[in-house]
């Protein structure tokens, strides 16, 4: 937890929940897990107005909190979570993300809106505040997103630290060993951990069942229930609807596998191109019902087919317009042998023999079979022409050209070593691929710090960055060698480098004088630590601009306590003198703006930290 994290969150509170949910998580912020008594006593405010504030904080869980099995409900403390709080700065993306998915699911947005503003709901209780053909609309929408997981529910302990659970836990586990004379009180301790890890992780992927939150749906019509892939399910298929005894809430972790699905898709669209990261996107589908979080601990890998891909693949994309492949056979060295080198010229004198296709742009890309290609063509071309009138002829060559095709675009992800979108595990349905996210997410932080890293400091000092992470530990003089810069040049780049953190020195003496005369100097890198500094500059920065955007809206407070009010929200044309909707432009502005910019760096946040 860092203090620009603790002040961001502390402006977010205080711009959407007020001042006294403001003095509240800052006292338990500076002074860890208190009791209400403490916090009133520490606030300085009256603990009947701190119950109320708690309320909301609860609710959205920005507060945990832990009754002690041996004491009552007054003796309660309270434990502020940053984690929680920091999810309201990607509200936004939320919505904008549901929007953009389900565009015909009607009433999914609200659904997000209201659990955004009151942290969860009961389903029965949501549909039961709104008419009969809203609540139609409504648990269809639920239904859907449950079975995206952009859902999930909620549990009473949910609510509670995760370390005073896992300690509930481990005394249990440890009262239920016997003590023995044989065994140590050491060895019970391990014992009981070794259980209570293992009891605390089914815990916390409690939520990982694919029908939490639904049950079997009354009849078997889908009545415009939803499927799993979001297009309406057929009258003659079992449906899941939502449970309505259920408490729902969002889930954050899946939204931030969303995130970075998107994230590995634009940056295939840069690398490679349009229609491949049209390809990986659908791979990304595949896999996302099997992604519950970012940080998977589970060794298990997700494995799809190219026949599973193909299915959920666009037929109007077309997967050959992209490729580029030799259209002549390639000339063996034993046939050209034979020609000899008075025919040859003959043959390049008149014209009739063109140059080697050998230097064709992008031959060396991916390692194609063009005679197969050509092979295949002219094998789908005989057949189509003799069997024009045979429906079921002609779609078998389209659906194996289209395969083909498909399987170049996924050997061209998995071909580069330097950046594994994919690689290939087996030949099952057409090919079987996986994705080694844990590999892939270190390369996009590498590539996204060097971006940085170019950005503040220049391209020498990337290029120096390059060479120590790639050498490890290099002192100056070989670094110079490499990097074919005269030391000189290179030490003021090391010294930049060194005051952001982004490397280190470790000194070695070749002697106990520990003389700097005797002593070598090795630059090195420390990944995790460099990018664990590169997101506090950059919460820094996304605190000064949220704080600017209620800095603005601080000076014009008449116009924006105007905009409070019900009536002026419902009609800003009429309720508003030109002069004032003027103003509120400039202001609007000014937010959008910075909003955006707060958004672009809290996708730094989410590839450095929480991906």
């Amino acid at each position: 937890m860092s203090q620009y994290e603790k002040e961001f969150v502390i402006l977010l509170l205080r711009d959407i929940y007020g001042d006294i949910a403001a003095t509240v998580v800052d006292t338990l912020l500076k002074y860890g897990r208190l009791t209400l008594q403490l916090i009133s006593r520490y606030s300085k405010v009256a603990p009947s107005t701190i119950q109320r504030a708690l309320v909301p904080l609860v609710q959205n869980r920005f507060v945990l909190y832990w009754v002690d099995d041996n004491s009552g409900v007054d003796n309660a403390t309270y434990v502020a979570s940053t984690r929680n709080m920091y999810n309201m700065a990607r509200s936004g993306a939320f919505v904008s993300y549901v929007l953009d998915r389900f565009p015909d699911a009607a009433g999914a947005p609200d659904i997000v809106k209201n659990l955004l503003l009151y942290g969860h709901i009961r389903a029965s209780d949501y549909l039961a505040a709104q008419s009969a053909s809203q609540a139609v609309m409504s648990r269809n929408a639920l239904t859907l997103l449950l079975q995206h997981k952009l859902l999930t529910t909620l549990k009473r302990h949910e609510f509670n630290p995760q370390s005073d659970l896992y300690m509930r836990i481990f005394k249990r586990r440890l009262a239920a060993i016997p003590r023995s004379k044989t065994v140590s009180e050491a060895k019970r301790e391990v014992q009981a951990h070794t259980e209570a890890q293992e009891e605390f992780q089914v815990l916390k992927r409690i939520h990982d069942d694919i029908n939490d939150g639904l049950v079997a749906a009354a009849n078997t019509t889908s009545n415009g229930t939803y499927g799993s892939r979001g297009y309406p399910l057929s009258e003659s298929s079992p449906s899941k609807t939502v449970d309505e005894s259920a408490v729902l809430a969002l889930n954050h972790d899946k939204f931030a596998v969303l995130m970075r699905a998107q994230i590995l898709v634009q940056l295939v669209s840069k690398r490679i191109g349009n229609v491949t990261a049209a390809v990986y996107r659908q791979v990304l589908d595949c896999m996302e019902p099997k992604l519950f979080r970012c940080v998977d601990n589970s060794d298990k890998a997700i494995n799809v087919t190219s026949l599973e891909i193909l299915r959920r693949l666009d037929a109007d994309i077309e997967l050959g317009s992209a490729l580029v492949v030799q259209s002549s056979r390639k000339r063996s060295r034993s046939s050209s042998s034979r020609i000899s080198k008075r025919q040859k010229r003959k043959h390049y004198r008149d014209g009739s023999v063109s140059g080697s296709d050998d230097s064709m742009p992008g031959s060396d890309i991916l390692d194609i079979d063009s005679n197969r290609i050509g092979d295949d063509k002219q094998r789908d071309h005989s057949d189509n022409s003799e069997h024009d009138d045979d429906d079921n002829a002609d779609d078998t060559v389209v659906t194996n050209s289209r395969i083909e095709h498909l399987n170049f675009h996924l050997a061209l992800l998995s071909c580069n070593q330097n950046l594994p979108f994919m690689k290939k595990v087996g030949n099952k349905g057409g090919g079987e691929w996986t994705i080694d996210f844990g590999t892939l997410t270190a390369r996009v932080r590498e590539l996204e710090y060097d971006k940085l890293i170019t950005q503040k400091q220049g391209p020498i000092a990337c290029r120096l960055l390059r060479i120590i992470r790639e050498k490890g530990r290099i002192d100056e003089k070989q670094l110079a060698q490499i990097a074919l810069l005269p030391p000189k040049d290179i030490r003021s780049h090391l010294t930049a480098l060194h005051e952001i953190g982004c490397l280190d020195l470790q000194e070695v003496p070749r002697g106990t004088d520990r003389a700097p005369s005797r002593t070598y100097y090795f630059w090195y890198h420390k990944p995790m630590g460099a990018y664990a500094l590169m997101t506090q500059a950059v919460l820094k920065t996304i605190v000064r601009c949220y704080a600017r955007v209620v800095e603005e809206r601080g000076r014009r407070p008449g116009v924006m306590s105007k905009l409070l009010r019900e009536d002026v929200r419902r009609d800003e044309a009429n309720m508003l003198t030109p002069a004032e909707r003027e103003e509120v432009r400039r202001v609007r502005g000014v937010e959008e703006r910075f909003i955006a910019h707060l958004m672009k760096l809290d996708r730094l946040v989410l590839i450095f930290r929480d991906m």
